[in-house]
């Protein structure tokens, strides 16, 4: 039995090492607050690739730009706008990889699609009010 435990753990351990380099280098680049007098912005990592930005300007307007994987050039991104400060998401933008020469996956314009997209738009909210509460 214990060799049968030394055994995983000589094949665990190197992929939680890895995984560990890989979520520490993801938070150094990331992992960050701007202030400008035109806007502030909040970025953190998120998973071991991934990470979100969070903009508020000073008009009140905000966006999220959503990078779920290693990066923007190999998955879609997401951007949510609130363009009046109301905390509801606007509109809703995804960009496909660079590889596919970032082209527009999907549009979606509150005052025209929130009835057949709903779903899309709450969880959009919800992000949104999340770090807003997190902007300390």
């Amino acid at each position: 039995m214990n060799n049968i435990i030394k055994r995983i753990g000589f094949y665990i351990l190197p992929f939680g090492l890895l995984f560990g380099a890989f979520r520490g280098c993801n938070m150094s680049h990331n992992n960050k607050v701007i202030n400008t007098s035109a806007y502030s912005m909040k970025s953190y990592a998120t998973g071991i690739n991934g990470h979100i930005e969070y903009i508020v300007y000073t008009n009140g307007s905000q966006d999220i730009k959503e990078y779920p994987g290693i990066s923007h050039r190999f998955w879609d991104s997401k951007l949510y706008q609130d363009l009046d400060g109301d905390n509801l998401v606007d509109r809703i933008r995804q960009n496909g990889a660079e590889i596919k020469m970032n082209k527009l996956s999907e549009l979606l314009v509150r005052e025209y699609d929130y009835k057949n997209n709903k779903e899309k738009f709450d969880k959009a909210d919800n992000l949104l009010n999340k770090l807003k509460g997190d902007k300390k």
